[in-house]
């Protein structure tokens, strides 16, 4: 649909989607607006509707467990409700609805999505990476699915790269957000097997120990979500041609994330691990041009 011909109750619902996409995750605002018009307000839909469980999963402070359970329970609730009558009162889960219904998402995802928001609010570790896998599936694999739908792809074979695609995003989230997940909510997304390996434990990234060993476990860390970018590549080239560069333009920003991190040495404790306005600017020009956006 045109975005001239939304209604005024559509683009007040677009503009609260898309205030969502900008406060909170600027690399997802930023690399959307290389999608056309007419997708970009599905990506705006599915982004909040995605954010407002994450945000109830990661910000609920009042509360312990049980508090944050209830309060996704409430918006899943609310969220098969709209599915079931197809309306809904609430800004958010009205554009999602249309977005799934415009694109034929498929329904199941959105229920994989809020099984892993679940899990944060029982889970702090993950005895190994199968374990975690299993979480990211839901928090982002499952995100890069919904996208493939909204683009149009010419080839099943770009859902699995898509998957792919997703899981290297979720792992680089987790290293940059190494200090803040533990720090802010007593979550470590690394692998317990791993770190092990490594001779670390929680008290490492508890007591933010910085060491040679440490330095290990990120190398290895970094080298297989740089792994997972390359592989997921080919499944690009398989989408409608209309969203190819806006996905291109979100890899490059976040396996950017990948090269900041060496270069802070990988001691993620210095700080977060970002790319400036700029710079995100010069990566998007060089994606445009096909030109290498700095080696991983």
């Amino acid at each position: 649909m045109n975005m001239s011909v939304v209604s005024g109750t559509e683009k007040e619902d677009l503009r609260i989607c898309r205030s969502l996409n900008k406060k909170h995750g600027l690399n997802y605002y930023y690399a959307a607006a290389f999608f056309p018009a007419e997708l970009r307000r599905s990506v705006y839909a599915l982004y909040a509707f995605l954010r407002v469980p994450d945000e109830i999963a990661d910000n609920n402070r009042s509360g312990g467990e049980e508090r944050i359970k209830a309060e996704l329970s409430a918006w899943l609730g609310k969220w098969r409700v709209a599915c079931r009558k197809d309306v809904s009162d609430e800004p958010v889960l009205r554009s999602a609805l249309s977005a799934f219904r415009r694109h034929n998402i498929p329904y199941g995802y959105s229920e994989d999505f809020f099984r892993s928001m679940f899990m944060d609010s029982e889970k702090r570790e993950y005895a190994n990476y199968a374990e975690l896998r299993e979480y990211m599936y839901g928090s982002a694999c499952v995100v890069g699915l919904m996208l493939c739908y909204i683009i149009g792809f010419n080839d099943p074979r770009a859902l699995e790269y898509a998957s792919c695609l997703g899981e290297a995003m979720q792992l680089t989230n987790f290293l940059r957000d190494i200090d803040e997940d533990y720090r802010q909510r007593g979550r470590i997304y690394m692998p317990r097997d791993e770190l092990a390996a490594c001779g670390l434990s929680r008290e490492d990234i508890a007591r933010r120990r910085f060491s040679p060993a440490f330095r290990d476990f990120m190398k290895l860390q970094v080298e297989r979500s740089a792994g997972l970018y390359r592989r997921a590549q080919p499944g690009i080239a398989m989408l409608d041609k209309r969203g190819r560069l806006a996905v291109r333009v979100a890899s490059a920003f976040y396996s950017r994330i990948l090269v900041k991190i060496k270069q802070m040495d990988y001691n993620i404790f210095l700080g977060r691990a970002r790319s400036g306005t700029a710079e995100k600017t010069v990566l998007a020009l060089r994606t445009l041009l096909t030109l290498p956006g700095g080696n991983i």
